[in-house]
């Protein structure tokens, strides 16, 4: 099997197990529904902006990279990011290989007020009332994951208060994601399968995706330098989201101003 594979399999198997039953996650998405009738700021919402938006990630380990910052604060992590200009926060939530959890998501919730990704391997419907009870604006959905099951996650992520934001890998991905009720998609970089990166198809990728309309587009994975965003912006990326970078930055505030102001090219 593939790393991804093997990730997915180990997701599934105890996925059930890391949380309440199916019933208390829909009635603690529910009452943060209640609390809360609309996400704050979605990331598609920052489409108008000129510059592109930095979306900065907890990430405590990854399966490439092992151990990053296993004793992280998330939540004085997102606050230095947040002074540091961040538009909008990602947080792993997969705690096997990212070492992560919806604790983390919960923490970086109540610190800062910016919209909040929920990153995860998702598999299993409950992952997403998890995300909703957590407080997240937004989760991350996979087609190299789920496949045709995608629709029903974007429908039930909508239903949640959720903006699903879909994960692409190639045209294939593209045109299938285009048939989706989403607006915000993310080009990643890494090849889950073999873990390489390969920032030039994602790129052409990125680029592929300025003759549909109204799309809000992350370049993810393979963002290291101030360069690589202006690579980025060159394609057509409304945004980026910077992980490993910023984890291993002595100062994330600073870190996370080195990858700001760079200004977007007008999407056709």
């Amino acid at each position: 099997m593939s790393i991804l594979d093997t990730i997915v399999e180990h997701r599934k198997a105890r996925v059930r197990t890391q949380f309440s039953s199916l019933s208390d996650m829909e009635r603690m998405a529910l009452l943060r529904c209640g609390r809360e009738p609309r996400p704050r700021e979605n990331l598609v919402l920052l489409q108008d902006r000129d510059d592109v938006c930095v979306v900065a990630e907890v990430k405590k380990a990854s399966p490439s990279e092992g151990p990053i910052a296993p004793g992280c604060s998330a939540a004085a992590q997102v606050r230095r990011y947040a002074a540091g200009g961040a538009a909008a926060i990602s947080v792993l939530t997969e705690p096997e290989y990212f070492g992560g959890s919806f604790g983390d998501l919960s923490d970086a919730v109540d610190a800062v007020h910016l919209p909040m990704l929920c990153k995860d391997i998702v598999v299993d419907p409950i992952q997403l009332y998890m995300a909703r009870a957590s407080g997240a604006d937004a989760v991350l959905l996979m087609i190299s994951v789920l496949g045709a099951r995608t629709r029903e996650y974007v429908d039930l992520a909508w239903e949640l208060g959720l903006g699903p934001i879909v994960e692409i890998a190639n045209l294939d991905e593209l045109d299938h994601a285009c048939t989706l009720d989403t607006l915000v998609l993310a080009v990643n970089a890494r090849d889950f399968h073999t873990l390489r990166v390969d920032t030039e198809s994602q790129l052409d990728l990125v680029s592929e995706t300025v003759y549909h309309s109204g799309l809000f587009v992350i370049a993810a994975s393979g963002i290291r330098a101030r360069a690589d965003v202006e690579a980025a912006a060159d394609a057509g990326a409304d945004a980026v989201l910077v992980g490993t970078s910023l984890m291993r930055a002595a100062d994330p505030e600073e870190a996370v101003r080195g990858f700001t102001g760079v200004r977007k090219r007008s999407r056709r």
